[in-house]
């Protein structure tokens, strides 16, 4: 008499919890459609009750670079060591603006779509990379005007403008990891949102964004590693050397590099780690 052993029966496995990583990445890259859906419709809408509609997208930016230029090129006069303080003024805003909207989308990402998260199964990395795509897409038309602001300020175009794309890549990678830690930060303490601005405040001070560092600040002080540690004064300098010439100290380059990959590889990692909480917020 032949016995069968008894079939084996397939592991119960949590709903919420997290895939291996291979599977997980390929999760998201087949996504990608829905993320540029996602992003256009997302910057149509900021714009749909507005009477100049899709036209606030460059006014927003000129209007900032105004209200900015008057406060501290004409009132304050921090344009020390600047010629064309304007341009100045306009890249390192733009920079700075581009990373301070990602991390502020991504600390929102989680929190705000907790009925999406119960609902329906998918990698919660999606949220925050959808709102980085966003802002990195939206913050094309401040960089028109960027462009219009060399060209009206007598900036002859150079083949240096043309660097301010790979430099945004990078940054887009820094901000896509700071989106990582800013949304799960905001899981475990739900105020990181109304800390953010503050962190960002301190930040637009120490990144150089309304006063010529070099200026200011000695080159061979200890303070001016500060400011070179300082990844936002890197993709800072970087980007008014792309607009501006000059001398560029290639430190900021690897600084900034640098600080883009451990951001993204690190913050999406521990962003990752708590996967099965986010279906449950």
């Amino acid at each position: 008499m032949s016995s069968t052993a008894p079939k084996q029966r397939p592991e119960l496995r949590d709903a919420h919890a997290a895939m291996r990583l291979r599977p997980y990445l390929g999760d998201l890259w087949d996504r990608r459609s829905y993320v540029w859906y996602e992003a256009v419709s997302e910057l149509r809408a900021r714009q749909v009750t507005n009477v100049l509609g899709n036209l606030w997208h460059l006014l927003n930016p000129a209007l900032n670079i105004l209200i900015y230029y008057l406060i501290f090129g004409l009132l304050l006069k921090t344009d020390r060591g600047v010629d064309n303080f304007i341009l100045f003024l306009s890249s390192g805003l733009f920079v700075y603006q581009l990373t301070q909207k990602s991390t502020t989308d991504g600390a929102r990402s989680i929190v705000s779509n907790t009925g999406l998260l119960k609902a329906i199964k998918f990698p919660r990395a999606l949220l925050p990379v959808t709102g980085a795509v966003t802002e990195m897409l939206g913050a094309a038309s401040t960089f028109v005007v960027l462009f219009a602001i060399a060209i009206i300020t007598g900036e002859p175009p150079s083949f240096r403008w043309l660097l301010l794309f790979p430099m945004l890549g990078v940054q887009f990678l820094f901000n896509l990891g700071a989106s990582f830690i800013a949304a799960r930060m905001t899981t475990h303490f739900v105020d990181v949102i109304q800390i953010l601005p503050f962190v960002f405040r301190l930040i637009f001070y120490a990144s150089g964004i309304i006063f010529n560092v070099t200026s200011y600040v000695e080159a061979d002080s200890n303070v001016r590693w500060l400011f070179i540690l300082n990844p936002m004064y890197c993709f800072v300098t970087f980007g008014r050397w792309c607009m501006l010439g000059g001398d560029l100290d290639l430190t900021i380059l690897v600084v900034g590099t640098g600080w883009s990959v451990l951001l993204l590889v690190g913050g999406f990692l521990w962003f990752r780690a708590a996967e099965e909480r986010y279906g449950r917020v």
